[in-house]
């Protein structure tokens, strides 16, 4: 019966004092608040963030030719582009081509890659019905590009082997440009005039991307077949392959290294290159961008969480504080109940029972301002939206570190009230 008459205690000392308890607690609802609101809001920064450089492209890795008097770094297990082979840093003498040789030993040699698609990157522009359109890049390419970057048509169908074995001047525009150039007319049918070179040419649009996100890397992109690229548009056939786009599903990033690393060797027979030859071309894998902006946000929130943690060790403090004065105002108590049988144990327990209750309460109502205050944040910005959660982790610290705090802040009150001798407490009675 001892323990809940400790309790009972505990709960009419606090009761005695509501406005200093009140007050006490404020320090512990902000820190955690804080805390679950950083730590969610980081979370969901993290992933909004891998969403959208994943969304950029797609998880693909990219195979490009090394570009005359560029610099890349080779060391593709650390940087985000890596020239495979070579010294640390290289100027390449001459632009170097990617082949369709290149295309066919990766199809036929690799055997972590899911996907190949080879493309042609020209400069170009276009328009409909007499206005300008469009200027950037024009990319030719094959049927397998669809299912490379995991697109989806809204519109028509896509480039077929057909349109590309008869270089059929055809074209497929993205959704966007779509609605921005013809608005409620159906595309599909019209035709669009593209210039290369000064030279114009038709072609007739026979499928409309669906939206993918504001940062895909085909946003605006003209897609018309590679063959029909190579016979029609100046200079395309004399510039070569200008990438080759590969699709892995691993999202494992040492599956993705060995993935690298055999294409490397891959292409490098493909060349004819000597172990001692600097390699034409360079690889990049596109997750990596996500990793390490993941890396980098989840770096900022623990650290962000630990400054809001300060106010949870400011918190402890003022705990501790408040009881070692309550201890002091209530020696009359402590030494009454000595008097008639209590053991130190059960002074010890009584008070910190009542600094471990501050501190709960201090944590539930801090966890109910850091989950509020995380998805109102998210309302205020759309990236966010649909990225916040409030997972039982990061509840689950909350309630631990409160716990934790009500301990250690209340142990050495405690202590210190458990050590007072009744005859010298009950002096202190009025």
């Amino acid at each position: 019966m001892k323990r809940p008459i400790n309790l009972q205690f505990a709960l009419h000392g606090l009761g005695s004092s509501k406005l200093r308890s009140a007050l006490t607690t404020l320090g512990i609802v902000i820190g955690v608040a804080a805390v679950i609101t950083i730590v969610s809001l980081g979370q969901g920064l993290s992933r909004a963030t891998k969403e959208q450089m994943e969304s950029y492209g797609s998880g693909t890795i990219e195979v490009r030719p090394s570009m005359s008097g560029g610099y890349y770094y080779s060391d593709y297990a650390m940087s985000s582009v890596a020239v495979m082979g070579g010294s640390d840093y290289y100027s390449s003498p001459a632009q170097a081509q990617l082949t369709s040789q290149d295309v066919t030993a990766i199809e036929m040699l690799s055997t972590r890659v899911d996907g190949v698609s080879p493309q042609i990157e020209i400069y170009g522009s276009s328009s409909w019905n007499g206005e300008s359109t469009y200027a950037g890049s024009i990319l030719g390419i094959t049927p397998e590009w669809l299912n490379v970057y995991k697109r989806e048509l809204s519109l028509g169908r896509f480039i077929s082997d057909e349109d590309n074995q008869n270089q059929l001047p055809v074209v497929v525009i993205d959704e966007q440009l779509a609605e921005e150039v013809m608005g409620s007319i159906n595309p599909i049918g019209q035709i669009l005039h593209i210039t290369v070179n000064e030279v114009t040419q038709n072609y007739t649009v026979i499928g409309v991307l669906a939206a993918n996100s504001q940062y895909s890397s085909t946003r605006y992109n003209l897609l018309i077949p590679m063959e029909t690229a190579n016979v029609r548009l100046p200079g395309a056939r004399d510039a070569g392959i200008s990438m080759i786009a590969l699709r892995m599903d691993d999202r494992d990033m040492q599956e993705r290294e060995y993935a690298l690393a055999e294409v490397n060797t891959i292409l490098r027979a493909s060349h004819k290159l000597s172990r001692s030859d600097t390699a034409d071309f360079y690889l990049q894998d596109t997750l990596q961008y996500s990793e390490s902006s993941t890396q980098f946000l989840q770096v900022v929130t623990i650290v962000l969480a630990l400054i809001a943690g300060i106010s949870l060790i400011v918190g402890s403090i003022g705990l501790m504080n408040i009881m070692l004065v309550t201890v002091s105002e209530r020696t009359w108590e402590i030494g009454m109940r000595r008097a008639i049988g209590a053991q130190r144990s059960d002074i010890m327990v009584q008070f910190l029972t009542e600094a471990i209750l501050l501190s709960l309460a201090g944590g539930l109502v801090g966890m109910g301002l850091g989950i509020a205050g995380s998805y109102g944040v998210a309302m205020l910005f759309e990236e966010l939206q649909g990225h916040i959660v409030v997972t039982a982790g990061i509840v689950g610290i909350a309630v631990g570190v409160s716990t934790i705090v009500g301990v250690v802040s209340g142990l050495y009150p405690a202590w210190r009230a458990a050590r007072l001798q009744p005859t010298e407490a009950l002096r202190h009675m009025a």
